[in-house]
This record gives C-alpha cells, structure tokens and sequence, in this order.
C-alpha cells in the first residue's frame, strides 16, 4: 500500500517539475507537513478516543489480528471480534482438518464424547459452541456429564496463548490489551449470554499480558 502511493507521489512531482509547478506542490506539502506537526500533541493526547472512534468503522491498529484463539490439544477456537461468530478447527483425530460448522449434529456430538475423554479443555469449548448454535437442542438434552463439562483450566498460560486469546500480537501497548479485552468481554461475559470459560481465558490472558509489560 505504501509502495504505490510513494510512486505516485513521485510521478506528481515529476510532472510538476515538467510544467514548471514544481514551487506549488512543494509548497503544499510543505503545509501538509507543518499542520500536522502542529496537530501531533494534541492526536498523540486524545489517541485512545480517537482509536475507539476508528474500530466502530473496521480500523484496528496495526497488532491487532481481529480474531482471538484458544488452542487445545484437539481444537483450535476462533472467536471473530467483529461478528461475535465462535467457530473452531479440529486438529486431531477422525474428524481433523474440519470445522465445527462443517459438522453435523450427530459429528458434533460424536466429536464431543470423544473430547470428553481425551481432551476436557476441548469440552469446555464446544459446550460455547453448542450453546451458541443450537440453543434448543442444549436446553433439551443432556449434553454435560458433571465433573467432565467442569474440568479445571490449564495452569498457567504463555505469552504466545495471551496473544492470540486477545487477537493481539506482540509488541501491542497497554491501550491495545485493555481495550481488546473490553471489547471480548462485551460479546463473552456470561451475563450477556457469553461463555464462563472463555471469558476467563480472556481475563487471564489480559493479566498475563499486563504483568509482562510491568517487568
């Protein structure tokens, strides 16, 4: 993107210097130049307002990736920030290399079961899933079995996993975390029809995040 306007803007000083209005597009820029040095404290002091008034209209900011991630050892979910739409990806066993949506409620189920012995932390994320596709069939069967739909988090969680539970990548500032995860929790908090277990991911991985940048 940059490229190309760097071309062009040579290309319109060329045919400037070529008429002889060369003196008129300097000057130009030259004010273009000096207005916004005049307007850098002031856009540098309203920067968080002025971030938030851009991601209403789609702009993030440069580390921002607009996806959040939670990687088990089966599944790879996806939450999209603008849309609020959960999906995953499975990575291991019969049904690997298939979305969530791609399946059909008995795989879904079958998925499931097999999650329920193999990969409880998986559990956690299709019953957010579930809840959110098929709201009538989870109040009507019996999907939970006690302690498997309750297992424990992970202990613990690395800095690459804050990163993409955020949809951040490094280097992101304090402004960039904070807001990030206002912004999940406003589609995950349970208090709004969100996932408990999600939320918590993104509450831990906003303190992980937050202690790292102190040290």
């Amino acid at each position: 993107m940059l490229k190309p306007a760097l071309i062009a803007l040579l290309l319109i000083v060329v045919v400037a210097v070529a008429t002889g209005r060369a003196n008129a597009i300097f000057a130009v820029i030259g004010g273009l130049v000096a207005a916004a040095w005049r307007m850098a404290p002031l856009l540098l002091r309203f920067y968080p307002q002025i971030r938030q008034l851009l991601s209403k209209f789609g702009v993030q900011s440069a580390g921002y990736t607009g996806a959040s991630k939670v990687n088990t050892a089966t599944l790879t979910m996806s939450l999209d920030h603008r849309t609020g739409r959960i999906d995953g990806e499975i990575t291991a066993g019969q049904f690997k290399g298939r979305t969530l949506s791609e399946l059909t409620y008995p795989e879904l189920k079958q998925f499931y079961q097999i999650c329920q012995k193999q990969d409880t932390e998986a559990v956690r994320l299709l019953e957010a899933f579930i809840q959110r596709e098929y709201p009538d069939k989870w109040s009507e069967e019996q999907w939970t079995h006690g302690e498997q739909s309750t297992a424990p988090d992970k202990s613990g969680m690395t800095l690459d996993e804050a990163w993409d539970t955020l949809g951040l990548t490094p280097g992101s500032s304090k402004d960039d975390i904070t807001h990030a995860h206002r912004k999940l929790m406003s589609r995950l908090h349970p208090d709004k029809g969100g996932s408990t277990f999600l939320a918590t991911r993104v509450n831990q991985a906003k303190d992980r995040l937050l202690a790292e940048l102190k040290n």
